[in-house]
């Protein structure tokens, strides 16, 4: 049961998440690194965007049940009650904004912000548009304001740059994403921004352009962690 709610909040995505953040905040952090606004930063975003996550999952359960990749999560399948899902979602958002609220109203602000994008315009949106994945963009280019805010203070232009950077980038790891697994989201009726792959080379050329995507994410962390 335990870990049917902790495959909800999407860990893998909360991880990434709070891993760009972490590298705006090392790379915004001029006047001297401070482990408990890190601490702060790091357990408030992941509770807001695990929250984010239950709230998505609760809203896609019927989608989920017809994607071969996502039929066996907790919801389609039966193993957490909705209802329950909801209260675990509220929950985890109460503990982020308690958290936010010790460290930055504008970190908070720039949290919330990719969460209410994330929840009730990317999640709504997904199934009647492939447009859809723009709004998911922006909410996906929040982390790295959030964690610039948390250390700095402020929200300067070297804060929209990193929105900026990661929201660029996420547009052709998303298309990717759809490219190679086209069947899938067609079978359950989201509409795409791309035309089916011809053949398996083709498939297999999205799919790698998902993961160098990955590789080049890893390495603009690394370039922000390396600035400081």
């Amino acid at each position: 049961m335990i870990k049917a709610y902790y495959r909800l909040t999407k860990p893998r995505m909360v991880f990434m998440n709070v891993l760009v953040a972490a590298a705006a905040f090392v790379f915004a952090s001029h006047e001297g690194f401070n482990w408990q606004d890190f601490g702060t930063m790091v357990a408030g975003l992941s509770f807001v965007v695990a929250s984010a996550c239950v709230f998505n999952n609760y809203a896609d359960r019927f989608l989920d049940a017809h994607m071969e990749r996502t039929k066996n999560r907790a919801l389609p399948k039966g193993l957490v009650n909705p209802k329950h899902a909801l209260v675990f979602g509220a929950t985890l958002l109460l503990f982020g904004v308690l958290l936010f609220l010790l460290l930055s109203p504008l970190a908070l602000g720039a949290a919330l912000l990719g969460f209410v994008v994330y929840v009730f315009v990317y999640t709504p949106l997904k199934p009647k548009t492939g447009y859809a994945l723009y709004a998911g963009a922006v909410a996906g280019a929040t982390p790295p304001v959030v964690g610039y805010a948390a250390a700095a203070g402020v929200l300067d232009y070297y804060a929209l740059a990193l929105f900026l950077i990661l929201f660029l980038w996420q547009i052709p790891h998303f298309l990717a994403i759809a490219r190679y697994r086209y069947d899938e989201y067609s079978n359950a009726g989201v509409p795409l921004l791309v035309t089916p792959p011809r053949n398996e080379e083709e498939k297999r050329r999205a799919r790698k352009i998902f993961r160098y995507s990955l590789v080049l994410l890893l390495l603009v962390c690394l370039v922000l962690i390396l600035q400081r």
